[in-house]
């Protein structure tokens, strides 16, 4: 590979055509024959040298790998799966849309089925409550932020308008699937990317535990659901991940809670911090 970037390094591609800019137009001049050749030599230096600098001004250098973008989060991935694991935490996280005491979408992994009440403060572990968990940033997050900052990225609360969101950002923005298709049936919703440019990462992860999928998420996942969790404001959990290495397709499972499955979650939250001031 470091031969291959060698001979493919744009600045020792202008000094070529820069010298062979001078070379032809430094030889009409020399031989002054003003005839058909020399006019062609000119022209061959003013065209290598308009290429020179278009080679300059308008590369974007060596574009990463997708193979080794894909593997950079995935220990992170299966180390938070393992440790949750190892805390005794069995379910699928619950991706929660903001509210007023928080600004961003909040992941929980339950011990056990049912909603966790989120505690008043900022605390990770959730004890002593109805039902235990852990309370993380989802690892999307920063991507996140990020379409949100530098992209302008708005998301609808409508079906229609949420998933083209989602098509967009992974067709034209992350570039990171060619086609995106996404279906829903009742509180389902499947999400199928193919054509997806980072199935290493997905196979490496997988390789640890299909579980790591549906307890952490990987950031395209993770981004997926905190953008459905975030435009209709109701939580979601990602059921079930599907990879075909040979198709290079990757398809979601995501189960869409109701708008009254969200309220009973809001009130048990509420109810868990009125225990606590009342201890207080």
């Amino acid at each position: 590979m470091a031969e291959r970037l060698q001979y493919n390094n744009p600045y020792i591609a202008s000094l070529i055509l820069f010298a062979a800019s001078a070379g032809s137009i430094g030889l009409a001049l020399i031989t002054g024959r003003g005839d058909m050749t020399s006019a062609t030599l000119i022209l061959t230096g003013a065209v290598s040298f308009i290429a020179a600098v278009f080679v300059l001004t308008l590369t974007k250098g060596e574009p990463l790998d997708p193979h080794l973008f894909s593997l950079l989060p995935t220990q992170g991935t299966i180390t938070i799966a393992t440790i949750c694991a190892d805390l005794g935490l069995r379910e699928d996280a619950r991706y929660l849309p903001p509210d007023e005491g928080r600004h961003c979408v909040t992941q929980v992994i339950p011990a056990a089925a049912g909603a966790v009440p989120l505690p008043a403060d900022d605390s990770s572990f959730i004890v002593g409550t109805e039902a235990d968990g852990v309370r993380i940033t989802p690892t999307a997050e920063p991507l996140l932020r990020w379409l949100e900052e530098k992209n302008a990225l708005a998301l609808p609360s409508n079906d229609d308008g949420l998933f083209t969101a989602i098509r967009e950002v992974c067709e034209d923005t992350l570039e990171i699937a060619e086609q995106v298709e996404i279906d829903r049936t009742g509180d389902t919703v499947s999400i199928t990317l193919s054509g997806f440019r980072l199935i290493p990462g997905c196979i490496a992860v997988r390789s640890a535990s299909p579980k790591c999928c549906t307890m952490i998420g990987c950031p395209v996942c993770s981004l997926i659901a905190c953008m459905l969790a975030k435009g209709s404001g109701r939580a979601c959990t990602i059921t079930q991940t599907q990879i075909d290495p040979k198709r290079q397709s990757m398809r979601l499972i995501l189960y869409h809670e109701k708008a009254q499955d969200k309220m009973e979650t809001s009130n048990s939250a509420a109810d868990m911090e009125e225990e606590q001031q009342e201890k207080g």
